[in-house]
This record gives structure tokens, C-alpha cells and sequence, in this order.
């Protein structure tokens, strides 16, 4: 059980080094936009840097995000769920709850969608894609690769949340204390 939790405490702390990381793109992503209207707006633009190009570079950088920060999210239950159905449930409920949603919905969605987003993006690659504009960006694939990334630090984070499931659920109580859920913890 305490290898369970050393195991999630190490997935939880590289998916939050990776979010922590890629969360300098917010300033990136500020900085395109801010660029971008302040270029429409007044008119001008610099050679190679179109509003196409910028308002992909928006998208891109958007995607870049959100992939970057899913796993974390699920993580620290910053993700969207429906609590009016939990609301009553004890926190063992709410934990036993939480593992059989991780493996009979989360595993097999991951199943299913990694190995599609792994065409997604090895096609997109292997084609050297770009931007179907005419003065779009190029290396779509880049951008395909942390969509499927992304889907891996969900797996990630599945894997974790299951691992503190397990130990809350059938460790010692001294390790079930130190294996906090955020799903256990609310209401």
C-alpha cells in the first residue's frame, strides 16, 4: 500500500512540474493576442506575422494549455463534475465512487482514445502538416502531439487517483490518512 502511495505521489508531482512548466504559456498566449489586435487594430503587421499566423498561434497555444494542465486538474478535482449526485454519500461512498468511475468509464475512454490520437498525430507528422491557410502556420503535428500527450497525463492521473483509492479503501488507516482524495474532501 505505501508503494501505491509513493507511486502517486511521484505521478502528482511530475503532472504538476508539467503544468507548472507549461503555464508560462499563459504569457506567451497573452502577448499573441495582445499583438494580434493591437496589429488589426491599428493596421499594420510584421512580415511573416499575418493575422492568420497569429490567430493560430492562438489556438495552438490555447490547446497547449489545456492538454498540458488535464491530468493536474483531475488531479486537484478541478475538473467538472456532478455533485448533486455525491452530495449526500459518505466519503467511503464517495471514494468507492471515484474508483469504479476510473475504471469503468476513464480506463476505457483512455483505451480508445490514445491509440487514435497516437494516428493523429504520427499522421501528422509523418506528412509534415501544416495550416490549410495559405499563410497559416506549418507543423500542425506539433500541437497534435500534446493532444496525445495530453491523453497520457490523464492516464496518469487516472492511475493515481485509483492508487489513493486503493489505499483509502483497503490500506492502514495511518496510510489512508496520508493519501488525501479531493473527491473524499468535498461537501
Amino acid at each position: 500500500m505505501a508503494l501505491l502511495l509513493r507511486l502517486s505521489d511521484l505521478i502528482e508531482a511530475f503532472l504538476g512540474a508539467v503544468a507548472r512548466l507549461f503555464a508560462w504559456a499563459f504569457i506567451a498566449c497573452i502577448v499573441v493576442i495582445v499583438f494580434d489586435v493591437i496589429t488589426r487594430k491599428f493596421g499594420f503587421q510584421l512580415p511573416g506575422l499575418g493575422s492568420t499566423r497569429l490567430q493560430e498561434l492562438e489556438w495552438q497555444i490555447h490547446t497547449l494549455l489545456f492538454t498540458t494542465w488535464l491530468g493536474f486538474a483531475y488531479l486537484k478535482n478541478a475538473h467538472v463534475r456532478i455533485d448533486v449526485f455525491v452530495a449526500g454519500l459518505s466519503t467511503r461512498k464517495k471514494v468507492w465512487l471515484e474508483l469504479i468511475g476510473c475504471i469503468v468509464f476513464a480506463l476505457p475512454y483512455l483505451y480508445v482514445a490514445l491509440p487514435h490520437a497516437q494516428d493523429f498525430f504520427v499522421t501528422s507528422f509523418l506528412q509534415n502538416e501544416s495550416s490549410d491557410a495559405p499563410t497559416g502556420l506549418p507543423y500542425r503535428w506539433i500541437v497534435k502531439f500534446f493532444l496525445y500527450a495530453g491523453l497520457w497525463g490523464v492516464l496518469l492521473a487516472v492511475l493515481s487517483v485509483m492508487a489513493r483509492c486503493i489505499v483509502v479503501l483497503f490500506g492502514p488507516p495511518e496510510l489512508a490518512r496520508r493519501a488525501p482524495l479531493p473527491v473524499a474532501s468535498s461537501h
